[in-house]
């Protein structure tokens, strides 16, 4: 499952392209990632991958990558809905639980994250790349400002 249709790809291709020094990666669970908060609940990254995990086999994500996004599934009542979220100041807890909502129950064979390379990215204009996935005020994955 896809948090966007390939039509809203299509539609509005500047919402996809992505800022420099980030990428997405799907990846399916356990992910194989050993995260460490940069500061107490404000950022993780990677400190390591487990070798021969689904991260270390797939090759794209390196130690010292920051986590800015990733897909989580939020939950109300009968309805559920899966979408990309900014995740730059999440403690690792959050992290963990958000990872977990990708759920095969919710029709979710991966997770999604979005990462940046240190050096590489401007973290300005990732940021600011980000508020569009903001997500609303009654969401579990909406920290307080």
């Amino acid at each position: 499952m896809k948090p966007f249709p390939d039509e809203d790809r299509e539609l509005y291709p500047e919402m996809f392209k992505l800022p420099k020094g980030t990428y997405e990666v799907p990846l399916s669970k356990p992910c194989g990632i050993i995260f460490e908060e940069i500061e107490s609940n404000s950022g993780v990254y990677v400190a390591d991958l487990v070798e021969g995990g689904n991260a270390y086999s797939q090759g794209v994500i390196q130690k010292g990558d920051v986590l800015v996004g990733m897909t989580a599934v939020q939950i109300a009542g009968a309805k559920w809905e899966r979408r990309l979220i900014p995740a730059r100041k999440f403690g690792f807890d959050l992290v963990v639980d958000a990872i977990g909502s990708n759920d095969i129950k919710w029709g979710c064979n991966n997770v999604i994250l979005m990462l940046e390379r240190p050096g590489e990215a401007d973290s300005e204009e990732v940021d600011k790349f980000l508020e569009f996935f903001e997500p609303p005020a009654d969401t579990p994955w909406k920290l307080p400002v």
